[in-house]
């Protein structure tokens, strides 16, 4: 199988290639700069191109020929990040691909358009608004006059929690508004209402319209309210057996969302709310694996998300993939991070973790001298993946973590 592969991402690559996948690899140039390109992998791969930006058309058109001028017939085209969607889909379709599409693209990335799309198909989802960083005015009475306050305001083609804020008056929005208007890459935001209750997310992976893996996790608490990156941020992997109602639910629901947006063969990360009326609603979905330690998570259960999902794909997804039973019931993740922007001196280190019999796996995602700039729930340092018999022994488990690792954490300032 020829695959035209989006990003770099050393589980994936790796375990294309050991599955014997023909992989084009593409990968931008602040990759190339901060991410560990192993060139050991690099050398299997066919052929690889790094670019500008995943954004640059000219490049991807470009791109597009020089692939199609070597005689390569690509099978499938993967975009392993948010940002690679939108030029994963155009490069499919010029190369004579169906899938991902253009439309498909613009629905798993612009937030609107994915509102939309889901209210069109009877899904309960945030009354929302589309905002304009032209017309500041006109943006704030339109929140004012169909909302009201507090919204929650987000890029409208943005990534997990970055950018993302709780505003509660309208003075605050115009600033949002008028700061994001000198930014050339955020000429439209969204605001809609804030969503109350547990919030989950559900990771997928689908060949032929059918779930081979299908996992339901509750957020330690909801990804709005975490105010430092460090602390009670994760997700508790909730096994199947002992919450077959909820699983149901989310299946059913789950359907129905594939249908609205035309999924059958991708890995989904979805994200809902349980609200207080009991029903669950939902607030978005990515055709990509998630971030945080949650692909890690799985491996417990057998595998890495990423492995599994290319077992299905290089599989054809002729059955649902097996999972073997965990050590502990409840198998989740944790982030560890710095309370304060800057360089890191020094982290927690493996004697330090070891002492917790119950982590299963340390992810160093930005090690020491790592620099770091602005803070916000997806800023992914010491990623730990751990083990409990039920929700709350898990939660203390966090917490004593927590309590004992972040004390070891040591920033320097960074010159401006």
């Amino acid at each position: 199988m020829n695959l035209l592969v989006c990003r770099w991402d050393r589980v994936t690559l790796q375990a294309l290639l050991d599955r014997g996948a023909r992989v084009t690899l593409v990968y931008d140039e602040w990759e190339a700069a901060n991410r560990a390109i192993d060139p050991a992998l690099i050398a299997r791969v066919d052929r690889h191109y790094v670019i500008r930006s995943f954004d640059a058309l000219d490049e991807m058109a470009q791109l597009a020929v020089d692939i199609r001028s070597t005689g390569t017939k690509i099978d499938r085209v993967l975009s392993l990040s948010e940002f690679s969607q939108f030029s994963a889909a155009y490069l499919a379709t010029l190369l004579g691909l169906p899938q991902p599409s253009i439309e498909k693209s613009v629905l798993m990335r612009d937030k609107r358009a994915m509102k939309d799309r889901a209210r069109e198909a009877g899904i309960a989802c945030a009354r929302h608004v589309s905002l304009s960083t032209a017309d500041v005015e006109g943006s704030v009475r339109k929140v004012a006059d169909t909302l009201g306050f507090p919204v929650v305001v987000k890029p409208a083609a943005g990534l997990g929690s970055v950018a993302t804020s709780l505003v509660t008056e309208p003075e605050e929005l115009a600033g949002i508004l008028r700061a994001a208007g000198r930014e050339t890459v955020a000429q439209f935001l969204i605001a809609e209402e804030p969503i109350d209750g547990d919030e989950y997310h559900v990771d997928a992976v689908w060949e032929n319209g059918k779930a081979q893996i299908l996992g339901v996790s509750r957020y330690l608490r909801p990804r709005m309210t975490v105010t430092t990156p460090g602390r009670d941020n994760g997700s508790i992997l909730l096994p199947r057996e002992r919450e077959p109602e909820l699983y149901a639910e989310v299946e059913e629901l789950h359907e129905r969302i594939n249908a609205a947006f035309e999924i059958t063969d991708d890995i989904t990360h979805l994200e809902i709310f349980r609200r207080a009326d009991g029903r669950l609603w939902f607030s978005e979905i990515a055709t990509r694996f998630a971030g945080g330690a949650i692909p890690e998570s799985f491996g417990p259960y057998g595998a890495d998300l990423r492995e599994l999902w290319v077992e299905a794909i290089m599989g054809a997804g002729a059955e649902p993939l097996s999972l073997r039973t965990p050590p502990y019931p409840y198998v989740g993740w944790i982030n560890l991070a710095p309370a304060e922007p800057g360089r890191i001196v020094k982290e927690p280190s493996d004697e330090e973790i070891g002492r917790f019999p119950y982590v299963l796996d340390t992810i160093r995602s930005r090690p020491a001298g790592f620099e770091i700039g602005e803070l916000h729930p997806s800023v992914w340092c010491l990623l730990l993946v751990l083990g409990a018999d039920d929700e709350e022994q898990f939660r203390e488990r966090a917490a004593a973590l927590e309590a004992a690792l972040l004390p070891s954490y040591e920033m320097s300032p960074v010159a401006p």
